[in-house]
């Protein structure tokens, strides 16, 4: 059920790959400099072949170029996760998402399934400010406001090894199986 949930909000198709595509994607997201002529060397296949492949990827947005920051280093401090429920009606339901989209400090915003009707992450250069300027303005259109503040991080997200845990479960082959599925 949940599974039918999610995959009714996907706007696009799912995109099938192979193992090929996503061998080509782990090393992609380990160098993101990396030439297709190195590509074609380490997975002995034809450059082509990878200029083919990363280009039917990027038409049918499999990834996007950005670039990380280090928010730290730019001098915001605090991350935070916060977890909220409205239950207020329908008009504080549209303030609350009016305020996440308008509030440039809330990074990441979701509506979920679970404890909290909606999840998101803020980043702010300190604690006095994170409460003060962003948090404050959510206590009058929630019912229920939760926040964590991020004191260190223990994992950073890891495509590579997801892509390479992926890759070893035969996902390729089971996506097959999902997207034939969902064109019957």
């Amino acid at each position: 059920m949940i599974l039918d949930i999610i995959r009714s909000d996907m706007k696009e198709p799912i995109f099938v790959s192979d193992e090929l595509d996503l061998m080509i994607l782990e090393y992609m997201v380990k160098d993101a400099s990396i030439q297709f002529k190195q590509l074609a060397e380490i997975l002995k296949v034809d450059q082509r072949t990878i200029a083919k492949r990363v280009g039917i990827m990027k038409e049918k947005k499999v990834f996007k170029h950005k670039i990380e920051l280090d928010w730290a280093r730019l001098g915001i401090g605090i991350s935070a996760y916060v977890g909220a429920e409205t239950g207020l009606g329908e008009e504080d339901v549209k303030k609350l998402q009016d305020y996440i989209q308008k509030e440039p400090r809330i990074i990441e915003a979701y509506s979920t399934i679970g404890d909290q009707e909606y999840f998101f992450k803020v980043m702010e250069t300190d604690l006095q400010s994170l409460r003060e300027e962003v948090m404050t303005r959510f206590e009058p259109i929630t019912a229920k406001l939760a926040s964590s503040i991020i004191s260190s991080q223990i994992k950073r997200q890891d495509d590579v090894a997801l892509l390479h845990f992926l890759r070893q479960r035969g996902f390729s082959q089971k996506a097959r199986k999902l997207d034939s599925n969902s064109q019957i």
